[in-house]
């Protein structure tokens, strides 16, 4: 068994819900600009969303995985890696390509680790250009 993919890489968990369609992508990235404009998610799209704990942000080429352990419901436990797309640790919430997700306590201080909000929303941004871009054989964000 080769593992959970997005976009035809190997993700490190079995718990990913990463979407490789169009319309998804083209979404995240309006959801993504929204969020780099000053929108923040309301406490209702939070309320239902999965629950991460133990959780870290990984480097991995292009894109930052958020990694740890995910709770949803109906009740369910998984591991979970999957492109970041932003996270505001100290509001607990991430937003990956298609779910909101809430953060309980990382396993490192982000900080510390030299990793920081902003920064992964722009290598997500780049991310989402870069995998729109080759679907339609040239970028189109701005």
């Amino acid at each position: 068994m080769g593992g959970a993919r997005c976009g035809g890489k190997p993700l490190l968990g079995i718990g990913a819900r990463c979407s490789d369609s169009r319309a998804d992508l083209l979404f995240a990235s309006e959801v993504l600009r929204s969020l780099r404009d000053g929108f923040t998610p309301s406490s209702r799209a939070l309320e239902w969303s999965g629950f991460v704990e133990h959780w870290m942000v990984v480097i991995q080429d292009d894109v930052c995985l958020l990694t740890g352990t995910v709770w949803r419901l109906p009740l369910s436990l998984n591991v979970l890696a999957t492109p970041l797309l932003a996270i505001d640790p100290v509001a607990g919430w991430a937003l990956t390509v298609g779910e909101w997700l809430t953060t309980g306590t990382p396993r490192l201080d982000l900080a510390a680790a030299g990793i920081h909000p902003e920064a992964v929303a722009d290598r997500a941004a780049g991310w989402l250009e870069r995998k729109l871009g080759a679907r339609a054989g040239g970028p189109i964000l701005n």
